[in-house]
């Protein structure tokens, strides 16, 4: 898959309302610097103590200025303790109609490798709220099946059709047409919203990045499936024999009559 990236101030917009309005957004911003220097262990206790869509947030911003050796995947392999799974559902019991808790419930689930129920969490928190990406992002890597990819791509589509200059609706979107390799069509919906100049300048070279790795998936499937449609063609009309390729210019037109002298029948006349 591809390395995705989301805009840090619209990922953190979307977190801020998690906090219960104890922190502002220059807050968070001035806290970021910070966050990353701190220990794996001091990390990941604070991002524990975080609300859901906070965290998931600030993991994802990290992860785009560290690099691909961030300490969010340190995080991210850390397996889930039961008190945390008591209070996420608890939490989910209390509140079963709020977005924020089913995602928290599917990272836990994610995080200790029971990908199908961080699947389910992350559907019902799209479900809830459409608009809700980064649920969108952990699905396209937590393996879905390919109904609940499908039930999220027409989720994304149709809300395309409100906001189609939404960057992170578009990169959402290609990620899961990326893991349904559909790679063509996932550097599509980014090419489109390129020809509309509705990029940011700082993310154009990001989203060119991103448009060539697709492409270059594309191109490769399309090298792959031609090569099996030839050996499909071979094992289906086996070449022919020899003895087959001799009996195929034998023509009756061309086969001449023997010459048969003069006579009684067939038979030569004596001299």
């Amino acid at each position: 898959m591809g390395v995705a990236f989301y805009d840090r101030r619209s990922l953190l917009e979307q977190a801020k309302p998690c906090e219960s309005g104890r922190k502002s957004f220059l807050e968070t911003r001035l806290a970021l610097p910070m966050f990353k220097q701190e220990s794996t262990a001091r990390k990941s206790k604070v991002a524990t103590s975080l609300s859901p869509g906070f965290a998931a947030a600030l993991l994802l911003v990290s992860g785009l200025v560290c690099g691909s050796a961030c300490w969010a995947a340190d995080i991210a392999k850390t397996p889930p303790t039961e008190a945390e799974f008591k209070l996420a559902k608890d939490n989910l019991a209390a509140q079963p109609k709020d977005f924020k808790m089913h995602f928290a419930l599917g990272e836990l689930y994610k995080r200790s490798g029971a990908n199908r129920e961080a699947v389910k969490e992350y559907a019902l928190t799209t479900e809830l709220n459409p608009a809700y990406y980064v649920a969108y992002h952990q699905m396209a890597f937590s393996n879905p099946d390919s109904q609940a990819v499908e039930a999220a791509i027409e989720r994304l589509n149709k809300l395309k059709e409100e906001k189609p200059r939404d960057l992170l609706l578009r990169v959402a979107l290609s990620e899961l047409l990326e893991q349904r390799k559909e790679y063509y069509h996932a550097a599509r919906t980014l090419v489109d919203l390129l020809y509309q100049n509705a990029i940011p300048e700082q993310h154009i070279a990001k989203v060119n990045s991103r448009i060539r790795l697709l492409l270059g998936k594309a191109k490769d499937m399309q090298t792959l499936e031609k090569a099996r449609g030839i050996e499909d063609d071979m094992e289906v009309v086996p070449p022919p024999l020899p003895e087959a390729s001799l009996r195929r210019s034998l023509h009756a037109s061309k086969i001449k009559e023997p010459k048969v002298m003069p006579g009684v029948g067939h038979a030569p006349l004596l001299p």
